[in-house]
């Protein structure tokens, strides 16, 4: 593990963060403080900025303007500012850990080397010790006994659960996860989500980006709502769900619950 802020800091700040596509301003001026062992989820309409704000907090995404601190990392952005280089960026990554939509595994190593790859070539660890930390995060995530298979012979579910080992083989301080069951057939999301509620429970810390409601308000510690390049109301999640106070997040919501509502069926009799 890399720096822990001191009791009370938070463990990622970002502060009045901005940026653009081109004449597209997706983020403006966006904040979050996530305390250590926190758990935040972002929620809200596509285009409403949240994978965006979720990779500029590992520098996938470069900010225009704002300040970023995360697992003892500090940058700051602005025309005034210094670039910042690859060699920075990597550093920042090797702490924050990113699980994306798509399980980008490569397909001609299996899951085992998969998941070593990284430590090794990045961290420098030990094969040994590589492969036995591995072999503990795989059996975390429910795959022990799939280690010597190539990706191709796994369902999505174990895939993406294959990336989240991979992602915590660096040892990260914070996990970052953008929509990570978006891309699944609903009958591999609960799988997936089961071990994010285990690392929740763990103490990880996690900033979420998720579609998945009821998954949100059951491990999330606060919940954030970001319309349209701003977070328009953020708060523990039996006030986003049962009292949001914008207009816009009542609509998003009741969405959502006709949503579930029409997928469940008629109540039977």
């Amino acid at each position: 593990m890399n720096a822990i802020p001191a009791d009370g800091a938070p463990m990622l700040r970002a502060t009045a963060i901005h940026k653009s596509f081109g004449d597209n301003h997706v983020l403006k001026g966006v904040s979050l403080d996530v305390a250590r062992g926190e758990v935040v989820t972002l929620i809200g309409a596509s285009g409403s900025g949240k994978s965006t704000f979720l990779r500029c907090m590992n520098l996938l995404e470069m900010p225009e303007s704002g300040q970023l601190e995360a697992a003892g990392h500090a940058f700051a952005f602005g025309p005034r500012q210094r670039p910042i280089g690859d060699a920075q960026a990597a550093d920042l990554r090797r702490d924050v850990g990113m699980v994306f939509q798509h399980f980008n595994l490569f397909p001609h190593m299996t899951v085992l080397a998969n998941v070593i790859e990284a430590p090794i070539q990045v961290k420098g660890m030990a094969r040994d010790e590589a492969e036995a930390l591995a072999r503990q995060l795989l059996d975390k995530v429910g795959l022990a006994s799939k280690v010597d298979a190539f990706p191709s012979r796994l369902s999505g579910g174990q895939k993406q659960r294959v990336a989240i080992a991979r992602a915590l083989a660096m040892r990260p301080d914070i996990m970052l996860f953008d929509e990570v069951t978006s891309a699944l057939d609903p009958e591999l999301v609960s799988e997936v989500l089961a071990v994010m509620k285990d690392l929740a429970a763990d103490g990880m810390t996690m900033v979420l980006v998720t579609h998945e409601m009821a998954f949100a308000a059951e491990v999330s510690d606060r919940v954030g709502f970001m319309l349209g390049g701003e977070m328009a109301e953020i708060g523990p999640p039996s006030d986003i769900f049962q009292r949001p106070n914008h207009e816009r997040l009542k609509g998003f919501l009741e969405r959502f619950h006709k949503q579930a509502a029409f997928c469940s069926g008629p109540p039977t009799q």
